[in-house]
């Protein structure tokens, strides 16, 4: 059974471009500097991505569990969970199975309490190499102690302000920035310390190990006709100038540059990054398109990573993710 079989997207009635935006509509005195597009995803328009079904989690019996190779395994409840400091992060998710320009990725506010002082109470055994997650679904996956144990790392009860929606995870989901939402499990029951690499569900059927997450981007206006099938696809209508707006994210190293090409990647212009705060938070750019003439225009956008990887012309999905450069055709007529 293949991956894009068990994927199931919810929001779909956001906006024309299905895209997990944010339009902010400036009322007098808004300050202008203020970007239009990106910002916090509400939680009801935010992508899902599901194993099996969501789980019905009884608040009551709910346990985490870090245990294995450790010398003090730890049974965390619910209340023993709020007690906990809690760090507040503003972090963008996203789908190993999002394209460029696609709409499986969304940015929320998350609260929670950090992960590594947990592991240190239960103080790691020499010899443990892996950690093995479990979820209340029933969903699994694996990675190196040396990751899991990032001071990134933690375990968020809050999304936007409001306890997790059931389908992102209530009560507890794991986050470890920079990588893809596969290796970041929602309904978290257990952390398991063992002596030898753990595979997990997706892993074990082609998926990357590692999933750190490649330096993605796409538009988020204007958009293409929505409706209409790729075949039959006609450029976007447009009046000139038009501010074109996207979003560009990468893995651990943030976004250091946003290309714009008119011309289907001939020549290539800088974009304006309009925010770009968090190297785990969405970048926000902006393209002045001002022609000078009317016609057809074939758009594309290059990222590049803080680490120096450019987005690349094209990326077919190998089970790593997806990074080619995104296009949209504008037929710009003169405003």
């Amino acid at each position: 059974m293949t991956r894009r079989k068990f994927v199931r997207i919810a929001g779909t009635a956001i906006v024309a471009a299905n895209l997990p935006m944010v339009l902010k509509v400036f009322a007098a005195g808004d300050s202008p500097a203020r970007p239009r597009f990106g910002g916090l995803t509400p939680n009801d328009r935010f992508y899902v991505t599901t194993y099996g079904v969501t789980p019905r989690v009884d608040l009551a019996a709910w346990r985490l569990r870090i245990d294995g190779m450790v010398a003090n395994p730890l049974e965390l409840t619910w209340p023993a969970i709020k007690a906990l400091p809690a760090i507040d992060e503003t972090l963008t998710l996203e789908c190993i199975s999002n394209p460029p320009d696609g709409h499986l990725i969304g940015n929320a506010r998350w609260l929670g309490p950090k992960l590594r002082p947990l592991l240190e109470r239960v103080r790691i055994k020499p010899g443990a190499v892996y950690a093995a997650l479990r979820a209340a679904d029933g969903y699994f996956t694996g990675i190196p102690i040396d990751e899991l144990m990032r001071h990134e790392n933690f375990l968020p009860y809050l999304m936007n302000g409001a306890p997790l929606p059931p389908e992102h995870g209530f009560p507890l989901r794991l986050f470890i920035p920079g990588k893809y939402g596969m290796k970041q499990p929602k309904w978290i029951t257990e952390i398991r310390l063992v002596d030898r690499p753990f595979r997990g569900y997706w892993e074990q059927r082609g998926w990357s190990n590692s999933a750190w997450r490649k330096v993605n981007s796409g538009f988020f206006a204007p958009r293409p006709i929505v409706g209409v099938a790729p075949e039959l696809a006609v450029a976007t209508p447009v009046a000139a100038p038009v501010e074109v707006w996207g979003w560009a994210l990468a893995g651990p190293s943030g976004i250091r540059r946003v290309e714009v090409s008119t011309d289907g990647g001939r020549n290539w212009h800088e974009a304006r990054m309009v925010e770009n705060r968090e190297r785990y938070e969405w970048t926000v750019w902006k393209y002045h398109f001002a022609p000078r003439a009317a016609g057809t225009y074939h758009l594309r956008v290059r990222a590049t990573a803080g680490d120096g990887t450019v987005q690349p012309a094209a990326d077919p999905q190998e089970g790593a993710g997806m990074s080619g450069q995104p296009r949209l055709d504008l037929e710009v007529t003169r405003g």
